[in-house]
């Protein structure tokens, strides 16, 4: 069962690389190999597996921490985006004309000085 999430994500199948796909249609045709392959109780299998598990743990980490799945979320709804960037862009240019007027006001008031001395 998938969440509204998840399912909005895997609606855009073209935000996704087609790469990627075609990686995940071949594992899941695979996927039955796996476990028919002999499990091997040594101390290497079991030092490999702690690697491993480390090794995920870190990857899990560092993709939570860089919001990676907010990121694809955001990519993934086009109206979204949009309208984030429109916000943005409405915002740097109220700062623009704010950094411009506060220029001519310093402008006009240095001005003003020599002017108005006569």
């Amino acid at each position: 069962m998938m969440n509204d999430r998840e399912k909005k994500i895997h609606d855009k199948a073209d935000a996704i690389r087609s790469d990627a796909h075609l990686a995940k249609q071949q594992f899941d045709h695979h996927k039955h190999d796996f476990d028919q392959l002999p499990y091997d109780n040594t101390d290497t299998y079991e030092s490999d597996l702690a690697d491993l598990r480390h090794e995920l743990k870190l990857m899990l980490s560092l993709l939570s921490e860089s919001k990676f799945d907010e990121i694809v979320h955001i990519i993934a709804n086009p109206s979204k985006l949009m309208g984030l960037n429109l916000l943005i862009g409405f915002v740097r240019g109220i700062g623009f004309c704010l950094a411009i007027l506060i220029i001519v006001l310093i402008i006009l008031t240095s001005l003003s000085d020599v002017l108005f001395v006569r």
